[in-house]
């Protein structure tokens, strides 16, 4: 068994600190150097934590991606209901809807799936025309 050797430090309670400490001390069963050890030990491990700060740096910068691909999903979501809305009451005027508006609806349609899975897939918004859909996009 080898010997552990310790320093002696004198230390300065205020009372009730001190009474707190004895109290502790006894219903525990435990030294108060051993409590108070513990405690310095723990405060120091606590003020040395840089490693737990980069782990909440990694963290947060993944909440963050998180967030910017949430962002502009949501920007996206918007958008296709503003455009279903509008094709909805374009083509809900031409009742009843011609051979042509059938094409025409089919046509756009077909365009705003291909441009969601574009979108959905990462490549960025193209060029519109329709000054509803330059506002919705200048929110996101």
């Amino acid at each position: 068994m080898t010997k552990t050797y310790k320093t002696r430090h004198q230390l300065f309670l205020p009372q009730d600190m001190s009474r707190r400490l004895a109290h502790l001390a006894q219903s525990s069963g435990r030294a108060r150097s051993e409590i108070l050890v513990e405690a310095l030990d723990a405060w120091f491990t606590r003020r040395a934590a840089p490693k737990t700060d980069e782990a909440l740096g990694a963290r947060l910068a993944r909440i963050e991606r998180n967030l910017d691909w949430l962002r502009r999903n949501e920007g996206l979501v918007w958008e296709i209901m503003a455009r279903i809305a509008r094709y909805q009451l374009i083509s809900a005027a031409q009742v009843p809807p011609s051979k042509d508006a059938v094409a025409a609806g089919s046509m756009r349609f077909a365009e705003l799936i291909d441009e969601v899975a574009d979108r959905l897939a990462g490549k960025g918004a193209g060029q519109s025309a329709d000054p509803a859909i330059t506002k919705l996009r200048s929110f996101q």
